[in-house]
């Protein structure tokens, strides 16, 4: 990784995932929300606001600085929205939504490009999404593995991975944001973002190992969703993994 992680506030990681990332992309959900509508979209009012004071700052070290003012916030904002998915819409519905809604991010993505940000942060998007589908296909599998060989491990990998997906989604967050209001990022938060969401790659590794736990060596690791792979891909997470040597152990 690079520096993100090892800057980011150590309180406010509640136990909780964080909802699919079509989330905040109401269109894709309003024919679906009926009597909900107004509390979905007042929750995801809410998120907009913190999101909208990230992406107008005007270098790296007022993006930081916001960071930190807003970071407990977003976090409860974030958990708030996605119980309530959770607790109105079975997973099935909320997991159509995230695919639909990473078809169009992606079309969305490349209309931005060299128009809203930089080549970086599209690639590392749409990498990002990728890893995405990735972690939804070893959800799938750890859910249908039984028990983990050790629960002490298994608690710790849970924490850490929580800490990196919702570090991650901040970011991806702040680019959904960005399209949706058409604002363009500063070149010097361009970095701060493709850094932060790197933490999707460390995120998916620790799902790998939860799966490990629950898996034999001779056994198959699924094939995630089918999904392709090919030299830009490759490139890609050699980029995202390039700083992941370099963090310090003690880096949590």
């Amino acid at each position: 990784m690079g520096t993100a992680i090892l800057d980011m506030p150590s309180n406010a990681i509640p136990p909780f995932e964080v909802s699919a990332i079509g989330a905040l992309d109401a269109a894709a959900t309003r024919s679906e929300f009926r009597d909900d509508e107004t509390l979905i979209q007042n929750l995801i009012s809410v998120l907009d606001r913190h999101l909208l004071n990230m992406i107008g700052c005007r270098n790296s070290a007022e993006f930081d600085q916001s960071r930190d003012k807003i970071w407990p916030r977003y976090v409860r904002s974030r958990r708030a929205l996605s119980d309530t998915l959770t607790g109105l819409f079975p997973s099935t519905i909320l997991e159509f939504w995230s695919k639909s809604s990473e078809e169009r991010l992606r079309s969305d993505l490349e209309q931005a490009r060299n128009r809203l940000f930089g080549d970086s942060v599209v690639d590392q998007t749409l990498f990002s999404i990728w890893i995405m589908s990735k972690m939804r296909a070893i959800s799938h599998a750890i859910s249908e593995s039984g028990e983990p060989r050790s629960k002490d491990e298994d608690l710790k990998l849970g924490e850490d991975f929580r800490i990196f997906l919702i570090w991650g989604q901040f970011h991806f967050d702040c680019v959904v944001a960005a399209i949706k209001f058409q604002r363009v990022f500063a070149k010097d938060v361009e970095y701060s973002i493709c850094d932060g969401l790197k933490a999707w790659v460390n995120a998916s590794a620790i799902m790998e190992e939860a799966l490990a736990l629950r898996t034999t060596k001779t056994d198959e690791y699924p094939n995630p969703d089918s999904l392709p792979w090919d030299e830009e891909d490759e490139c890609l997470l050699s980029s995202s993994m390039k700083d992941m040597d370099e963090q310090p152990s003690d880096g949590f």
